[in-house]
């Protein structure tokens, strides 16, 4: 297996989508649909797909997953959440609204803003 493949297949093994696999390893996707009928290819896939480290990092998407959770105070088979404070909630709904960008900074004051009269014929000293 020569080291593009080799690309491919650490790709593949990652995202399991042949599209973005080919992509970043320089492929056509054609080509991807090709390399996973290699019998080599196929073998060090199936032998480090369970040796993913996926547990290892939590994904943005699991982030998310958990933040809400504990912002709406539900429970489910793995967590237990009666012992949630309503500030550890509210601090949850920020950190979600930080990542949907929701708050925005506070407009400026209109009375700030200066104000122009125009034609001086109008104006008397």
């Amino acid at each position: 297996m020569n080291k593009k493949q080799l690309l491919f297949c650490k790709h593949y093994i990652e995202t399991e989508d042949v599209k973005i696999a080919t992509q970043k390893a320089g492929y056509k996707e054609t080509t991807g649909y090709r390399l996973l009928k290699n019998e080599e290819i196929k073998s060090y896939i199936k032998n480090n797909k369970n040796n993913k480290n996926d547990n290892k990092v939590a994904k943005s998407d699991e982030i998310i997953q958990c933040l809400t959770t504990i912002m709406r105070g539900e429970e489910n088979d793995n967590v237990s959440l009666k012992g949630i404070s309503v500030r550890e909630r509210l601090k949850a709904a920020e950190l979600l609204g930080k990542v949907y960008s929701i708050f925005s900074k506070k407009q400026e004051d209109d009375n700030d803003k200066p104000i122009f009269i125009l034609g001086d014929n109008l104006l008397k000293d």
